[in-house]
């Protein structure tokens, strides 16, 4: 496969006279035979994604680096710097090679998909890698968006939603407990507009440029408190997002109910419930929250009350099988 990269600053910057429309630009292209663009290989995308992909051992360079030289790289906003901070996992082990498990594909339209390669994964059921909105031409493959995506690696949903004036990357995913049965599970959402052919990790901010959390959404969420008075207080959480023409309405849930750890026998007591609607608009370079998380706003109440979090049981996702060496795989396509 013959990969070459595409300058799009000029197609960005010039304007373009008497043309009703702007052409997306095309960050990285990749020639191949006609029947290697009709069933493309997870080696096909690894070579058009990443750079300096070596095919011969399924091995991405280390740190990895996208098509376009940008090194695929995530931080999530701290405690400091925001209401809410984004989740802290930490980094597992690299994979020594590169297979059909790190890749998800999603067709979107006619000749048009989503694509991520999984480059790294962390303890809490995320992964790390390059992701583009990848269309099919008459030579092979290009890239008309590109950028880095952290998000759940189970039940991975990829789709491209219209807000305002702005395409908006939604990636959904589960991390699932492997231990206990039954299995729980538990979804998050990752929100990341696309701006002159980038994915952005935006943070949330307020009218006043205030941060108040990640763009990351989690749509099932428990957390466990230890209460001065001994009874312990649990949080749960489920929320929805709902893709307007012109922003995004998050809904929230959260009941709050009480434990004595010293009678396990009678069953729990409802406390508290609470719901909540806020919206989430998409400006010219920042994502506009309308308030602060109905989730965060009940924590800090029980945490200025004394509260204090209970460690939680991991949630993480499968350990993937060791490949075999002697297989092939094919991408997944998901209609």
């Amino acid at each position: 496969m013959k990969r070459r990269l595409l300058v799009a600053a000029l197609a960005l910057t010039t304007p373009l006279v008497g043309c009703a429309t702007v052409p997306r630009p095309q960050l990285c292209e990749a020639a191949v035979n006609p029947r290697e663009r009709s069933f493309p290989t997870p080696d096909t995308w690894f070579g058009l994604l990443l750079h300096g992909f070596d095919a011969k051992h399924g091995a991405a360079p280390r740190p990895p680096v996208d098509c376009s030289g940008a090194p695929v790289a995530w931080e999530e906003p701290s405690a400091d710097e925001c209401r809410e901070a984004g989740p802290q996992p930490k980094p597992l082990p690299p994979k020594e090679r590169l297979d059909e498990k790190d890749l998800i594909t999603v067709t979107t339209q006619a000749n048009e998909r989503l694509v991520w390669v999984i480059t790294r994964r962390f303890d809490n059921g995320e992964g790390l890698g390059p992701v583009a909105l990848v269309e099919t031409t008459k030579k092979g493959f290009s890239v008309r968006g590109l950028g880095s995506l952290r998000g759940m690696t189970e039940n991975v949903q990829l789709r491209i939603e219209h807000v305002g004036s702005t395409d908006v990357l939604v990636a959904e995913g589960d991390a699932c407990t492997t231990e206990e049965q039954p299995q729980v599970c538990r979804r998050a959402a990752r929100i990341l507009p696309l701006r002159n052919g980038r994915f952005f990790a935006e943070a949330v901010s307020d009218s006043e440029r205030a941060c108040l959390g990640a763009g990351w959404f989690p749509l099932a969420r428990e957390q466990i408190f230890e209460m001065p008075s001994g009874l312990r207080r649990k949080f749960e959480l489920t929320s929805t997002l709902v893709f307007n023409s012109d922003s995004i309405t998050v809904q929230e849930q959260v009941s709050v109910s009480d434990s004595d750890p010293k009678q396990p026998s009678i069953p729990e007591r409802l406390y508290r419930r609470a719901q909540n609607e806020r919206k989430l608009t998409v400006e010219d370079n920042v994502l506009v929250g309308s308030a602060p998380s109905l989730w965060s706003r009940m924590v800090e109440l029980q945490v200025a009350a004394g509260a204090k979090p209970v460690p939680a049981k991991p949630l993480v996702a499968p350990e993937p099988p060791k490949e075999d060496p002697k297989a092939t795989g094919t991408a997944k396509n998901i209609p």
